[in-house]
């Protein structure tokens, strides 16, 4: 009996001698395969198909050529089943504001690609930072029967973002769709049934990261904040928590509130009044462009730090910027995973989950040569602040 490889070469018209060239293996294995006297090694079956749908063989007949050689090596018929090419399964995938992302950018992608590697077909929505958007979207997803929600870094409105998100959500709830909320975790909420939330400690990250420009003995440290985000109820994302557990006052003193768009002449003064910055990454542009305009350089005469990976930070200087790294990856596939087992029903019987990645997942980059040092012994010179850089 001749193998279905012959068959399938035969049917469409492909040169044996072809397909042995461009698997790098001899016509002879070609023919041996073809003709069932040698089994086709299960690492080149991959490459195999990849080969013969590059030709033009339908996956479907390609398929049907695996499931036999597994069979012939002895895979019982019952551990894998065929099943047709069908509808995908439709999970909806929100963002907050892609035009500036931070760090949910990336995970936007990372999520997307496990979903999709799940099975499911995603539809991405961008809120453009508007909640109207947001509380449409979510009823645009009960009427098209989404199999999922996720929420990528979606906050609620003020002056309670808790409460005004969950009750937006409230029909997505009401019609049994599975939701996962992905944010930084800034302390303990209760969840609705039927929502799961996953994301990383993000006190833990603000203190690890305050805690480096504290061990090099600044003591006025500025934090750069957005009016709005993904900080999910908590109005400064645990900055006053990791304040107290390093013993640093905190007050409005402590904060610089600004646009993602223009830096304010609060921002400027901060250079002065401060020795170091935190920021998150969606506002590193924006203080790099104060930085240049002030004429000011890091680390000589500020010290920044941020959170992020590699992905995220932009690099504007010789002098990289130091971050506290964020599991993005493991962030973005948990989200994924426990969307998905929320759907299959295997999660939830019980009640709704957290899942927080804590200080043990976190690193710290760029430490030397990086945008932090001791805190300047010189003053800043007022006409500093409003001199452009000569720029070589």
């Amino acid at each position: 009996r001749h193998h279905m490889l012959s068959l399938l070469l035969k049917s469409h018209h492909l040169s044996r001698s072809n397909l042995a060239h461009r698997l790098n293996v001899s016509v002879q294995t070609v023919h041996n395969w073809c003709s069932g006297r040698v089994r086709i090694p299960s690492r080149k079956i991959g490459q195999l198909c990849g080969l013969l749908e590059e030709m033009g063989v339908p996956s479907d007949e390609l398929s049907q050529m695996v499931v036999r050689e597994l069979e012939a090596q002895g895979l019982a018929p019952n551990r894998f089943t065929l099943k047709a090419q069908g509808s995908q399964p439709t999970v909806m995938l929100m963002t907050w504001n892609l035009m500036n992302s931070g760090l949910f950018g990336p995970l936007t992608i990372v999520v997307r690609t496990a979903l999709e590697g799940l099975g499911y077909q995603c539809l991405i929505v961008d809120c453009t930072a508007e909640h109207r958007l947001r509380r449409a979207y979510i009823r645009q997803a009960v009427t098209t029967g989404v199999a999922g929600l996720l929420l990528c870094g979606v906050p609620g409105d003020v002056p309670d973002p808790d409460d005004d998100l969950f009750s937006s959500l409230a029909p997505a709830i009401a019609a049994d769709i599975p939701i996962v909320l992905l944010k930084p975790w800034t302390g303990s909420v209760s969840l609705p049934p039927g929502v799961g939330s996953i994301g990383w400690d993000s006190v833990a990250a603000v203190e690890r990261a305050v805690g480096v420009l504290a061990n090099l003995g600044h003591s006025r440290i500025r934090a750069v904040l957005g009016g709005t985000g993904a900080g999910f109820g908590g109005r400064y994302r645990g900055l006053d928590k990791a304040w107290a557990n390093l013993g640093l006052p905190f007050d409005e003193d402590a904060l610089v509130w600004e646009s993602d768009t223009e830096a304010s002449p609060e921002l400027t003064e901060a250079f002065a009044s401060a020795t170091a910055i935190f920021t998150p990454p969606s506002h590193l542009s924006l203080l790099v462009r104060a930085c240049f305009a002030a004429g000011v350089r890091w680390p000589d005469d500020i010290s920044i730090i941020s959170l992020g990976n590699r992905e995220v930070l932009p690099q504007h200087d010789r002098r990289p910027f130091t971050f506290v790294t964020i599991p993005i990856g493991r962030v973005g596939r948990g989200a994924a995973q426990l969307l998905s087992s929320m759907i299959e029903r295997e999660r939830f019987q019980t009640g709704q989950e957290y899942i927080v990645y804590g200080a043990s997942t976190m690193s710290i980059e760029n430490l030397d040569g990086g945008s932090v040092g001791r805190p300047r012994t010189h003053e800043l010179p007022p006409a500093r602040a409003h001199r452009a850089p000569l720029l070589a």
